[in-house]
């Protein structure tokens, strides 16, 4: 069954952005992204069984996240070319009077939630299952990235699936889902500013 899941999980995105996009016409992108991810709110049924967090691994992963900000805003001169699209999606998704509620709550609520829930509970505990840790990190996090990106970003998208993956293996479900969502508002802040 959770190979269906996962199976489905982007077909049944698609579909559900595209109904919202055609029943909410002016707020179709903020309401599209938001439907996507509530379609998909049920798979995190499958954490149950994770739902914790320790503490100590949760700071190690916050510690290594801080790390690849770090890097980040070095590299930020390097990734300039990509603030047209930040800016882009800004002002496509202004055209809706309630966007920032709907795009604060969708990347910092609900896609870490799903996210957490496909990537690291799903994909990753049955890649670990079937071929081992290190497949399951190197999988999920692939995965993880392809699904965020845009080609120059994927080895910071596959980075931070690393450690989402160490955060939800050591520190459970909460942990990955927690720093997840905390990734997601400070990348957020950028574009509701």
């Amino acid at each position: 069954m959770r190979l269906v899941v996962i199976a489905l999980a982007l077909p049944l995105m698609f579909i559900a952005m595209g109904l919202a996009a055609l029943l909410v016409p002016y707020c179709n992108l903020p309401a599209s992204m938001a439907a996507a991810y509530l379609v998909l709110l049920p798979v995190a049924y499958y954490a149950k069984g994770y739902l914790y967090l320790r503490p100590k691994y949760f700071l190690a992963a916050l510690a290594m996240l801080a790390g690849v900000w770090a890097v980040e805003l070095a590299l930020e001169p390097l990734l300039r070319g990509y603030s047209f699209l930040v800016e882009a999606l800004a002002q496509v998704m202004s055209s809706c009077p309630h966007w920032r509620l709907y795009f604060i709550a969708t990347a910092v609520v609900l896609a870490p939630v799903v996210e957490e829930a496909l990537f690291r509970v799903l994909l990753y505990t049955e890649l670990e299952r079937r071929a081992g840790p290190l497949v399951g990190y190197v999988g999920n996090s692939l995965a993880f990235a392809l699904v965020h990106g845009l080609p120059a970003l994927l080895p910071l998208y596959f980075l931070y699936g690393v450690i989402l993956t160490y955060a939800f293996r050591k520190g459970g479900f909460v942990s990955a889902a927690a720093l997840h969502g905390l990734n997601n508002l400070l990348a957020t802040v950028a574009i509701i500013r």
